[in-house]
C-alpha cells in the first residue's frame, strides 16, 4: 500500500535524522510492521476526541496546492504518532490532534488539554 510504505519511510528517515537509538538499526520493514499493527489496534475514532477517523482521505493530501483552510479539512485524517519519543511504538490519530500534541507523551497532552479547559472554562464563568 502506497500509503504505508510512505509512512514508513518518512518516519525511519525523520527518527535517523533525529538520532533515536532505535531507528538506528531498524528497517523500513520493521517500520512498516510496527505501522500495521498500530493500524490494526486503531479503531474508527481517534483516540482523544472520539472524533471519526476519514480513512478515505488517506492519499488525498496535496503538498503543494494548499490555499487558506485546506488544511482543517484534513483535521480528520488519519496519522501515524509515536505514543512516547524513545520507544519505537506507534498510534493512530488524528492530524488535528497529532499537529497539538506534538512531542507530549499522551499523559502529557491530556492534561494540557485539561489545563485549557479548566482555565477557559473559569474565564467563561468570571465573565458573565
Amino acid at each position: 500500500m502506497k500509503w504505508l510504505n510512505g509512512k514508513a519511510d518518512t518516519l525511519l528517515k525523520r527518527d535517523k535524522r533525529r538520532g533515536k537509538p532505535y531507528a538506528q538499526t531498524a528497517t523500513k520493514s520493521f517500520y512498516k510492521k510496527e505501522i500495521h499493527k498500530a493500524v490494526m489496534k486503531s479503531g474508527e475514532k481517534d483516540p482523544f476526541t472520539g472524533a471519526m477517523l476519514e480513512w478515505k482521505l488517506i492519499c488525498t493530501w496535496d503538498p503543494h496546492d494548499q490555499p487558506d483552510g485546506y488544511r482543517k479539512k484534513f483535521y480528520h485524517i488519519p496519522t501515524v504518532d509515536h505514543v512516547v519519543g524513545d520507544v519505537l511504538e506507534f498510534e493512530i490519530c488524528s492530524l488535528q490532534v497529532n499537529d497539538s500534541k506534538i512531542d507530549m507523551s499522551p499523559d502529557e497532552f491530556i492534561e494540557f488539554c485539561a489545563q485549557v479547559t479548566a482555565y477557559r472554562m473559569s474565564a467563561v464563568k468570571s465573565r458573565a
